[in-house]
């Protein structure tokens, strides 16, 4: 690194668009749904949002809804989206493609644990999440070391590695990620992680307006 530059990589990470199975509530996970017409206006709306700063790079889960998203951050650029699988929503297992109703419904005394820890139905334990999210994510940091990227990922696999790097000050139960919301976190070599913004979404303020 040259003498001057910030030893300090900075990783926006930002939840994708909607998708009709958001609006019904529907549980997705490794499904591979599409973002729905509001879902890619959200993410027209990021795009132009963020417009004014500068990424070294462009990530997201290989899922189309988080692709789609990061075009839209991508566009003008001159830079391709990197798909990483590891930057997957926690796999539901047998869940998928359940409503939240349903899922509540038929497995009262099981879904909230094993919605926050996994282990059982195939749902993928938490710590695996964390462990290849983290990894995702410092892998991206010694690819830009020092400058700024955007990855584009899924809510409940942020918010897990909210909690991871903020000591449980966010995270599941404690934290909600909308759709194309945008949370900042830097990594220093040293001295490691921080949260600096967490869910910050004020490019669809008009939008909420009119709803």
């Amino acid at each position: 690194m040259k003498e001057g530059e910030s030893m300090e990589t900075t990783i926006y990470l930002i939840r994708h668009g909607e998708t009709l199975w958001n609006r019904e509530r529907r549980i997705q996970g490794h499904r591979d749904v599409p973002l729905s017409e509001a879902g890619l206006e959200q993410a027209r709306r990021l795009g132009k949002h963020l417009r004014g700063i500068h990424f070294h790079g462009v990530y997201a889960s290989d899922l189309q809804r988080a692709v789609q998203t990061a075009e839209q951050v991508a566009a003008g650029r001159n830079l391709s989206v990197h798909t990483l699988p590891s930057l997957r929503e926690r796999h539901l297992g047998e869940w998928e493609g359940l409503s939240l109703e349903s899922l509540k419904k038929h497995y009262p005394e099981d879904w909230q644990r094993v919605w926050n820890q996994g282990g059982e139905y195939g749902v993928e334990p938490t710590e695996n999440i964390r462990v290849r999210m983290m990894a995702a994510l410092d892998g991206i940091c010694r690819e830009h070391p020092g400058k700024r990227a955007a990855v584009v990922s899924h809510g409940g696999s942020i918010n897990i590695v909210l909690e991871s790097v903020s000591d449980g000050r966010y995270g599941p139960g404690r934290t909600r990620i909308g759709n194309t919301a945008v949370s900042i976190l830097v990594y220093h070599p040293e001295s490691g992680w921080r949260v600096e913004e967490v869910n910050r979404g004020e490019h669809l303020e008009s939008e909420r307006a009119r709803s």
